[in-house]
């Protein structure tokens, strides 16, 4: 374990602590203990397909009672526009298989029906007594004009057909939440971009393939795009997020040997931490919270050691570069960490989440 660092927030408002996982009811179902965590994280966040497909409803209820018990609110991860159900009836039993497969034309229209299919993918977890109060929307503007990307696939563009424009996109992100908050009249959304798939003021992305090496574009033109046409509602958005793992942020990731098209770049050379940190001032400058996922991707593929320690890291790193979130989200989608909790036991999820709460967080 890193030596541990605590970061101060004095005189400064507390950020918030998210934890997301694919299966955060393991916490109650298998009656792992995470009395501190519990009290001091903010935000518990599912992903739809698990909900949708994977977990039953009666293994979310005693989860749900003590995220109310302790006044946690709840994050639904969504938001794929580029990906179409099997079937629409969502009420059947759980576990069942993902049945879902890549929407191959993004027609207009797509942002009201995504998010109808979505509203019903919550239904065993609405039969268990919950509810979102928050709609992170997975890298939206890629989905929607990039389709086809989850598949695995390296080039920037696939056969899929997505929308023209970014301006058709925007329209498409705003029929969306409008959908989800007929539904929930008080839900909360945050947009999400993968970030280093994107350039950056006309800069490679850290792939430095695609039109201009930038992948799927210039994401300093989208964030100013969709950040102004997003103020310019009545929408309850409350922040971006920057989907950065740690070994992008510090260059390091390694793409030899990777079917890249071009992965010959010289990542020491370009300053990938001060994008993000620009990423933040500009999300601030248009009214915004800014959120950062911190994980690590090496960690994630390699033990739930290194997942932490590198994580804790990157921590660490953006806060001595000057960074300062209003949310850290922590999060596992890797093949590590397996195990959610408990918070006592070295290297599970509330164990990370455990240390940086005391690191950066005193209540």
């Amino acid at each position: 374990m890193i030596n541990a660092q605590e970061i101060n927030y004095e005189g400064e408002a507390f950020p918030q602590i998210w934890m997301g996982h694919y299966n955060p009811e393991h916490l109650a179902t298998q009656n792992l203990s995470w009395d501190f965590v519990q009290k001091h994280v903010d935000v518990i966040e599912f992903y739809i397909n698990m909900v949708a497909y994977r977990v039953p409803a009666e293994d979310y209820q005693p989860f749900i009672e003590q995220l109310k018990e302790n006044d946690i609110k709840i994050a639904i991860q969504c938001g794929y526009f580029d990906w179409r159900p099997q079937s629409e009836d969502f009420t059947t039993d759980n576990p069942k298989g993902i049945a879902e497969s890549v929407n191959e034309h993004i027609e207009k229209g797509i942002g009201k029906i995504t998010a109808q299919t979505e509203i019903n993918k919550l239904h065993h977890l609405m039969v268990a007594g919950g509810k979102p109060d928050y709609i992170v929307l997975d890298g939206p503007v890629r989905r929607l004009m990039n389709p086809g990307a989850d598949t695995g696939r390296t080039r920037f563009r696939g056969d899929e057909i997505g929308l023209d424009s970014l301006d058709d996109a925007i329209i498409e992100i705003i029929a969306y939440m409008e959908t989800w908050r007929e539904a929930f009249p008080d839900i909360r959304f945050i947009p999400l971009t993968n970030f280093p798939n994107w350039g950056w003021k006309g800069e490679i992305a850290y792939w430095g393939s695609g039109p201009g090496g930038m992948f799927w574009g210039d994401y300093f033109d989208v964030a100013n795009k969709l950040l102004d046409a997003l103020a310019a509602t009545d929408l309850p958005v409350v922040g971006l997020r920057a989907d950065n793992p740690y070994e992008f942020i510090m260059g390091t990731k390694n793409l030899t040997g990777t079917p890249w098209e071009n992965p010959d770049v010289d990542h020491s050379a370009i300053d990938w931490l001060g994008r993000v940190r620009e990423l933040e001032v500009l999300t601030r400058e248009k009214g915004f919270a800014f959120d950062l996922i911190v994980n690590s991707d090496t960690g994630g593929g390699t033990s739930p050691q290194l997942f932490m320690e590198e994580s804790l890291r990157f921590l660490e790193t953006y806060h001595n570069a000057g960074g300062r979130c209003e949310r850290y989200v922590f999060e596992g989608w890797y093949a590590h960490p397996k195990e959610v909790g408990p918070e006592d036991k070295p290297y599970t999820l509330t164990n990370l989440l455990r240390e940086a709460i005391l690191r950066i967080k005193h209540r």
